[in-house]
């Protein structure tokens, strides 16, 4: 069935660009305001949005998001009102890509089965956990066979560090794309992007994935992007910034937004199956 990731992905092949993403946290700080951030997301050519459900413990992310998540939970505590914020997003952006990202937390509080049903209600895209690694394989079997006959797709990620294990289940699992969280430096710091994504990338490739690869973690400017596409990616996936952006001012998101746009270049001639 048609799906709205794979379809953009497989555009961008076709035009020679590389894939634009970012995280917007819904309800942070009202459900309003997140209608109005995608809406200038869109307006500056995002490809693919990830939109979060807060916890009170996103114990793998930034400060930054950390601090997001609170406000989100300060506006609304109920994870099934989040189900029906994304409907809300999908009637007002028909045509958007959209993947959530969620902790089993939030899929052991609705429910795996009620939770891709709340999904197909809102007509969503895809969907990532961001601590499924941290559970056995078969959370994650469980999850994708209620995702998959629903059309929607279970978005993998290769952690950092990984191990052969991530990238088995990412080339047996993974639809849309792969993210691949980049490599640290000295003392477990992303202060750049580092030379050593190239070796990363490699590996993942290596194992026969060949759906795109998108970096995420520690990008923050244009530079940064265009260093991931000469390294071998075929997009990005850019969180802490934004949401540091957004929270602060409207004009200030639009142009960074416009300015992470302009940097996406040539992609690596690669396209997607829809699976």
């Amino acid at each position: 069935m048609p799906n709205r990731i794979v379809d953009k992905v497989n555009h961008l092949d076709a035009i020679g660009v590389n894939s634009l993403s970012v995280v917007l946290m819904l309800g942070d700080p009202d459900f309003d305001t997140t209608l109005e951030l995608v809406d200038i997301a869109v307006a500056q050519g995002v490809d693919v949005l990830e939109l979060g459900i807060p916890i009170a413990d996103p114990f793998l992310d930034s400060a930054t998001m950390q601090a997001s998540m609170k406000r989100a939970i300060e506006h609304c505590s109920e994870p099934r009102r989040y189900l029906r914020a994304l409907a809300e997003v999908r009637q007002a952006f028909p045509d958007l890509p959209i993947e959530l990202m969620v902790y089993r937390e939030t899929l052991e509080t609705i429910g795996i089965q009620d939770y891709a049903e709340g999904l197909r209600k809102a007509d969503l895209d895809a969907t990532l956990v961001a601590d499924a690694f941290s559970h056995p394989q078969t959370f994650r079997d469980r999850l994708d066979d209620a995702l998959l006959p629903l059309g929607i797709l279970p978005i993998r990620f290769v952690p950092e560090p990984y191990r052969r294990y991530h990238l088995e289940d990412v080339r047996e699992n993974a639809r849309g794309f792969v993210v691949v969280q980049t490599t640290t430096g000295p003392h477990g710091h992303r202060r750049t992007v580092y030379p050593e994504n190239i070796e990363k990338l490699r590996a993942v490739r290596a194992v026969g994935v060949d759906l795109p690869l998108v970096l995420a973690y520690g990008i923050k400017t244009p530079a940064h992007i265009r260093r991931c596409i000469e390294l071998g990616a075929d997009g990005v996936l850019i969180g802490t910034a934004v949401l540091e952006t957004a929270y602060r001012s409207r004009t200030e998101l639009s142009e960074l937004l416009a300015a992470y746009r302009e940097a996406a270049g040539p992609t690596n001639g690669r396209g997607v199956e829809q699976s």
